[in-house]
Formats: C-alpha cells, structure tokens, sequence
C-alpha cells in the first residue's frame, strides 16, 4: 500500500502528540501532516478510531529474536526474523555479534545476497573484539583480543560496509587508535565492556560516541572511583544505551537515569537474543544451552546473564509504566533517538514530511495493532 491517508489518529512526535490531524503518504513518503484532509479525497483511507500513530520501533542492540539468533547464519531464516520483528513494530533493526569472524562473514553474505532486508537492517553491530576480558559479561574469551589496528583492517573489509558499530574498552593500551581508525572508516565508536575511569578517555568535541548498554558489563557510578557509566553524566553529547528489560538494570538506576541524563541522547535497547518474543524455555546461542526465564536468558552452565528475553513492543511498555514518561518521549527513545546515531533520521525515526512511511498503531495500551511499513 503505497497511496493512503490517516484520519481519526493520534500522531505522536517527538516532542508531543497532534490531534485531529490527517497523515497523507504518495509513494510511501509522507508528504502532509495537515487538518484539511478533503484535500486528498481521492486516496484511500484508514480510520485510526482514536489510536496513536506512531514511528516504528528501532531495536540498535539486537543478537535474535524467536528461534533465531543471528549467531547461527545456516539455520537463520532472515525473511522470518522481519516478519517476526514487525509484528511487534520493530521495523528496524542492527543486528548485533560477538566477535565471531566467521559467522560475521556469512551474515553479511546474507544481507549482502536478499536486497529487500536492506529496507530493515541499515547496518550490523559488533560487540568486541578490542575489550576488557574481566568485564566480558556474555561475550565468549574466545572473541576478545588486545587492540590491533591491522586486525581491525581485516575486520572491516570483511563486513563490506555494513559495520556501523563497534564496542571498544577505552582503557586497554592502543584503544585510541582504534578509536581513530573506527571514526575514519565511519563506523560508531561504543564504550563498553570495559572497566575504564573517566581519565582513560578522550574524546574531540562534537564526535559521535555510544555506550553500549550503560551500566552492564562497565566500571559503576561510584563515590569513590571515576567509572565510565558516569561519562552520560558529565559529558552530555554522548549517546548512551539503556536497557528497560527490568533484568539488566535496576528500575531505580533506569528511573535515575530519566530523570537526569539528557533525552535526545537516551536509547531504548532490549539486548534481546533467541527466545525474545516467545514462550520461557530452552534454547541454544553460541553453541551453549541458554535459559530463557523471569530472569532474562542466562547460560545454563554457569547462570551468567547473556540477553534478554523482551523485545522493544515490551521494553516500551515497561518504560512508561515505571518512569511515568509521556508516550512522545519514550517513542522517541525507540524510534527517532537510535536513528540519528545511526545517521538515518532524514528518512526515519519520525513521523514528518518527507520522510519515509515507517508507521505503526498503538492502542491505548501502548499494543502494536498495525503495521503499515
């Protein structure tokens, strides 16, 4: 469905919700957000019936969903994965690995070979190799080695373009040089893993940053030592992941968080793997039996947190329940905020002329009901 208006909806923005208003797409782009809808008389229409109109979601931090974890390219069924993500209204999302060169490589031969995931997958995501080992949470030893900007090279070309971020522990000897050399090729520089004190760090005014999932897997918030999840804190131009599930973090530290860290920086993320979206049981990531529970997902063999088990349909939900947030703010905590990390919010993350048609309904519940992307 290319050509068609909204009527009786809700439109949410990013910084507050449009009554009585009609959104009009030609060519799935929207090109009017207007009250004088009997000018497009002759274009279909969907009657919201007083549902919001929302932005798709953005999973930026994402190793699977269903029965599917992109860890496993020869059993991943990419087609499913979409269809399974947009019913919940991911429309969008970056898939996200352990350093495991090989499966990266058959990934993105994957990506590389279907040209229609290239309209939901902008780009992948790389957790490693150059991290701190002690603050390894589920990332495997065997995917984590000392900076070498050689290997990044390889790492690089062998993912074609399609690597748009990289987490890096800002503290291990040659860091900054990866840092540099991943700024040049494009690609996110991400904080994490790491057990960094803000003195490690350096960053250039006006570059782009991210911190990989805030709190988990770093140096804390403390009164004693400068720990890097306190770097949102002081330096606000950088972009922090914050994960909702209610597992990974503490409601008080997501709710201190909200409060006081700056809301265009703020990303939602689920750090969902296999099983997210699906019943509790167990399944298989990496190689290993994991565990999917009230608990997050854990691996069976040791208990140790390695994903969650929500997907961002939840997270969101969960994300105003607990902090009281107006429904235009934690959208665009999911939608808007991830695409301008990630250099797409011309074309998405928003509902505004000109953009793409990357639309959802909401019910009053916050329920995905539609998905018109």
């Amino acid at each position: 469905m290319d050509n068609y208006k909204i009527i009786n909806g809700i439109i949410v923005q990013p910084h507050g919700l449009l009554y009585d208003h009609t959104l009009v797409v030609e060519n799935n782009t929207i090109v009017d957000i207007t009250q004088k809808s009997d000018h497009y008389g002759d274009i279909k229409t969907i009657d919201a019936k007083g549902k919001y109109v929302s932005p798709g979601f953005v999973e930026l931090h994402i190793h699977g969903c269903s029965y599917y974890g992109f860890d496993m390219p020869d059993r991943l069924d990419m087609k499913e994965v979409v269809s399974f993500l947009k019913k919940r209204g991911i429309n969008t999302f970056v898939p996200t690995f352990q350093c495991n060169r090989d499966v990266v490589r058959d990934f993105v031969s994957i990506i590389h070979e279907t040209p229609e995931l290239r309209k939901s997958v902008p780009g992948i995501y790389i957790e490693g190799p150059f991290i701190n080992e002690v603050k390894k949470g589920g990332i495997s030893e065997n995917y984590i080695l000392m900076p070498d900007t050689g290997l990044l090279e390889d790492i690089v070309e062998e993912c074609r373009g399609w690597l748009k971020l990289m987490t890096v522990a800002p503290e291990l000897k040659g860091s900054n040089t990866i840092i540099d050399k991943l700024k040049d090729f494009g690609i996110i520089p991400c904080f994490g893993h790491s057990s960094a004190e803000l003195g490690d760090i350096s960053i250039t005014e006006g570059e782009k940053l991210n911190m990989t999932h805030l709190f988990n897997a770093m140096s804390p918030v403390t009164h004693k030592k400068s720990g890097l999840a306190m770097l949102p804190f002081l330096n606000r131009d950088v972009f922090f992941e914050l994960n909702g599930d209610g597992i990974h973090v503490s409601n008080e530290a997501v709710l201190m968080c909200y409060k006081n860290l700056n809301k265009e920086k703020l990303i939602l993320v689920s750090d969902a793997v296999i099983s997210s979206g699906l019943e509790y049981g167990e399944y298989e990531s990496y190689g290993r039996a994991v565990v999917s529970n009230e608990k997050g997902v854990r691996y069976k063999e040791d208990n140790v947190l390695m994903g969650s088990n929500l997907l961002m349909n939840n997270i969101l939900k969960r994300f105003i329940s607990l902090t009281g947030a107006p429904l235009y703010e934690a959208v665009r905590f999911a939608s808007l905020n991830p695409s301008e990390l990630l250099g797409i919010s011309s074309r998405k993350g928003s509902l505004e002329q000109g953009k793409e048609a990357d639309i959802i309904l909401l019910d009053k519940e916050y329920n995905v009901v539609a998905n018109l992307f």
